[in-house]
């Protein structure tokens, strides 16, 4: 008699357990959500976790501390937008028209000019108002984005009638904020070509593009 044959192997496996850095990204994009939808108060750890699908218990191993989720989920906003920002504009940096013009495209980019994104930063913004380390994060992120504009455009001669560097710059970082605070409003009333398009045109007015 034959002897059996052996069990054939399970059609599912156990699934596997999701990186450190992939469950924290989903959690950042859980706060994201629930600020935009939800606003500061309303953004509870409970909430967040209910949206990620975790455990509230999971937040420590994923947050320094996590009575102030905000907080570190602003910084590390911050600091993947500057990365994004740095990897789409410094390849192009021999030629500051074309570095500008791909900056422009990243920050209006579906990852930083959706609804969410915007409507939570709108809560940093509001938060840098009234405390001191929401407002340290937003002046370090100011000074870092502004310093990567002017090395875009430091290889450009300078024209006589050109502004103090410091102030062009601010004009540039105004519009930007401008136009971004604009097409969250309504992405009808200034598309997003058309939002880039000025951004390009406001440099060659401020720059010897």
């Amino acid at each position: 008699m034959a002897s059996p044959a052996p069990d054939a192997p399970p059609t599912t496996r156990r699934r596997r357990r999701a990186s450190p850095l992939v469950r924290r990204a989903d959690l950042v994009a859980a706060t994201v959500n629930c600020l935009a939808r939800l606003g500061a108060k309303g953004t509870t750890g409970r909430e967040i976790c209910r949206q990620a699908g975790v455990s509230h218990g999971l937040l420590r191993h994923y947050f320094r501390n996590p009575d102030n989720l905000l907080l570190e989920t602003y910084e590390q906003l911050c600091e993947d937008m500057l990365a994004q920002l740095e990897a789409a504009a410094m390849p192009y940096a021999a030629e500051p028209r074309e570095a500008l013009h791909r900056y422009f495209v990243a920050v209006f980019s579906d990852d930083w000019a959706g609804p969410d994104i915007i409507g939570a930063w709108m809560v940093f913004w509001q938060q840098a108002r009234s405390r001191a380390d929401f407002a340290a994060v937003s002046d370090s992120f100011n000074l870092r984005q502004r310093a990567l504009l002017e090395r875009l455009v430091t290889p450009l001669p300078p024209r006589e009638d050109a502004l103090p560097m410091v102030d062009a710059i601010a004009l540039l970082s105004a519009v930007l904020d401008g136009l971004w605070i604009e097409y969250y409003l309504s992405d009808q009333r200034t598309p997003r070509e058309r939002c880039i398009a000025l951004c390009d045109l406001a440099a060659r007015r401020l720059f010897a593009l």
